[in-house]
């Protein structure tokens, strides 16, 4: 019997992506995005990783930057690896295989300039990316933590 594993996370991008490349000159971007749960005095924020190849990672490395909203499809992946202590450490990631970005300062305009300048924030949107923060989450300046 065949099984489903897909994933849609609909949340924001909490720092800016991380970029690099595969031996084989894949590219690979790391998207770190929060969404909410719960509701009223039980919401928390949830803290996911999505992983994109390829052409999408281009457009990521292009246009997401944090406070970007991401609608993302794809499936949940487990691994297992040894760390530098030599514990095993186990991760799960969600693989990227659609990407849409929502309600974006810049998704519906045409963005000119250098990649630092197409990740850029509005105000507005940090302001809402500090009303997801839970109450345990401890503001330091402009960043999230993690």
């Amino acid at each position: 019997m065949k099984g489903i594993n897909k994933a849609i996370i609909l949340g924001r991008v909490w720092k800016d992506p991380t970029i690099r490349e595969t031996t084989n000159g894949t590219k690979v971007a790391q998207v770190g995005l929060v969404t909410e749960s719960g509701m009223g005095e039980y919401a928390k924020p949830d803290w996911h990783t999505i992983i994109f190849y390829g052409k999408q990672a281009d457009v990521v490395d292009s246009y997401v930057g944090k406070g970007t909203t991401l609608y993302i499809e794809g499936n949940i992946n487990y691994r297992k690896y040894t760390g530098k202590d030599g514990l095993d450490k186990y991760v799960t990631e969600i693989q990227g295989k659609m990407l849409q970005m929502v309600n974006s300062p810049d998704a519906y305009k045409e963005v000119i300039g250098t990649p630092e300048e197409k990740k850029k924030v509005s105000k507005n949107v940090r302001d809402e990316m500090a009303d997801i923060r839970g109450p345990d989450v401890v503001h330091s300046g402009d960043d999230l933590p993690f």
